[in-house]
């Protein structure tokens, strides 16, 4: 019952930012697309916004 109530409560709210970074990583193509991607957040590279999807801006790859 919490969980299904925790779920309701939590679409109700913009998705956080772990979550669009989750969904940027698990976009990839293939590994060495994610490697890249990883090495560009761990390198202090921020794609999102606060409404941001999850596709990065054109002049920040």
């Amino acid at each position: 019952m919490f969980a299904a109530l925790s779920e309701k409560l939590g679409s109700l709210f913009s998705p956080s930012h772990y979550d669009e970074r989750e969904e940027y990583l698990a976009s990839s193509s293939d590994l060495v697309d994610l490697e890249r991607r990883m090495r560009y957040l761990d390198s202090g590279g921020y794609l999102f916004s606060l409404h941001s999807s999850v596709m990065p801006r054109d002049n920040e790859l």
